[in-house]
C-alpha cells in the first residue's frame, strides 16, 4: 500500500515531530511511504533522502505548490494521504490535484476547518478531538490515534536535587502558558522553596518571558536553555510542568512520564486524559499560578509519594504511548480505512 505523507509547516512542534514518527511507523510496517514537507522543516531533517519530496507554500491554497503537490502525487500515486496540520489538508482538497477522496487528516488539535467535511476520515489524538469533530462534521468517520513516540525509561530518582530543578518545555508561544509558570515560580520562592526553573524551548514569546522573569526577580533562578533533546533534558531535572492554556494531547507529557519524572500539568484535555485524570500526576486549575505553585509545592514536600507514583505512570506510558504500541494502533487504522 502506498501513503503519502504530508507535513507542510516549518516550525519545530508536536505536529512536526508526528509527521517523522507517522513516516517511521509506517515504513516499518512495511508500507511504501512517500513524504512531502517543507524544505528545512522537521520531516526533510529526518526524511531526506528515504522518500521524501520538499514543497514549499507560501499561503493556504498556493496554486505553485498545489501544481508541484499534483506532480508528486501523479508519479506516486498514493492510494491515501495522511495531511497533519490545515495547511496540508486544505491543499489536499484542491479539486485537480486528485486526493480529495483519498485524504485522511490528522487531527493534533480542536480546530476543525470547513474542508473536513470533505476527507475521507480523521485521526484523532485525544477523545476531545474526536468528540468535537464528531459533533462539527456527523458524517466524518473518525478514529481514535493516541500520539506516539520513542519513549526510554530513565531510573525514578530516590531524592531531588539538593536545589531541586523544575523543567519545562515546548514551543514558546502564549498557548503553552509559560508566564503562568514563571508567576508561579515567583509565588512559590516567596515561601522559601528553593529551587531552579529551566524552560527549554523557541519561539516568539522568549523577549517577554525573559523580561517578565526579570520583572519578578526570578533571572538567578531561571534559565531559558533553546531546544534541548527532550530525555537528555528530562534527565537533568526532577519535576515536570506542563503549563499550557490549551493542549490536545501533549508528546512532552509521555516523554516526562516514560522518563520517571513526576508531572504536574494544566487541567486542560490532553493531560487530563494522558495522566487519567490525576491518576498518574497531579493536575492545577488551568491559568491559576497560585494553585501551580500550590501543586509544585506539594511534590516537594511529599516526594516518597509522588516517587512511586512516578514509578506506575512511567510503565503506563511506555505501555500505551511507546512506539511499538503506536505503531501497532496506525497499522490498524490504516487497514481499516483500506
Amino acid at each position: 500500500m502506498r501513503l503519502l505523507n504530508i507535513m507542510l509547516t516549518k516550525a519545530r512542534g508536536g505536529d512536526g515531530l508526528m509527521a517523522q514518527h507517522y513516516h517511521e511507523a509506517l515504513t516499518a510496517e512495511g508500507f511504501d511511504v512517500l513524504s512531502v514537507g517543507a524544505p528545512g522543516g522537521m520531516l526533510s531533517d529526518m526524511t531526506a533522502g528515504r522518500g521524501f519530496k520538499p514543497l514549499h507554500t507560501r499561503f493556504i491554497h498556493d496554486p505553485i505548490a498545489a501544481m508541484q503537490l499534483a506532480g508528486y502525487t501523479s508519479d506516486f500515486k498514493p492510494d491515501l494521504v495522511i495531511a497533519h496540520g490545515n495547511r496540508a489538508g486544505r491543499l489536499c482538497m484542491m479539486p485537480f490535484i486528485g486526493t480529495r477522496r483519498r485524504t485522511v487528516q490528522v487531527l493534533h488539535t480542536p480546530s476543525f476547518k470547513p474542508h473536513l467535511k470533505d476527507v475521507s476520515a480523521a485521526l484523532c489524538v485525544s477523545d476531545k478531538v474526536r468528540e468535537g469533530a464528531q459533533a462539527k462534521f456527523p458524517e466524518l468517520r473518525v478514529f481514535d490515534v493516541a500520539n506516539f513516540s520513542h519513549l526510554r525509561a530513565l531510573p525514578v530518582k530516590n531524592a531531588t536535587n539538593a536545589c531541586p530543578v523544575i523543567g519545562a518545555m515546548g514551543r514558546l508561544h502564549a498557548i503553552k502558558g509559560f508566564d503562568v509558570l514563571l508567576k508561579a515560580a515567583a509565588q512559590l520562592r516567596a515561601t522559601g522553596q528553593r529551587f531552579v526553573l529551566k524552560i527549554a524551548g523557541e519561539g516568539p514569546e522568549l523577549p517577554a518571558l525573559k523580561a517578565l522573569a526579570f520583572s519578578l526577580n526570578l533571572d538567578d533562578c531561571v534559565e531559558f536553555c533553546g531546544w534541548a533533546d527532550p530525555m537528555s533534558f528530562l534527565a537533568g531535572v526532577d519535576l515536570f510542568v506542563v503549563p499550557s492554556r490549551q493542549e490536545s494531547f501533549g508528546l512532552v507529557v509521555i516523554e516526562a512520564m516514560a522518563a520517571g519524572v513526576p508531572v504536574v500539568a494544566s487541567d486542560t484535555e490532553g493531560p487530563r486524559e494522558v495522566l487519567k485524570a490525576g491518576q498518574f500526576g497531579h493536575l492545577f486549575a488551568n491559568e491559576d499560578a497560585s494553585a501551580l505553585a500550590a501543586a509544585v509545592g506539594s511534590v516537594f514536600a511529599n516526594w516518597t509519594s509522588w516517587q512511586s507514583q512516578a514509578r506506575v505512570a512511567q510503565s503506563y506510558a511506555i505501555d500505551a504511548f511507546g512506539f511499538d504500541a503506536g505503531r501497532r494502533r496506525l497499522r490498524q487504522t490504516i487497514e481499516a480505512l483500506a
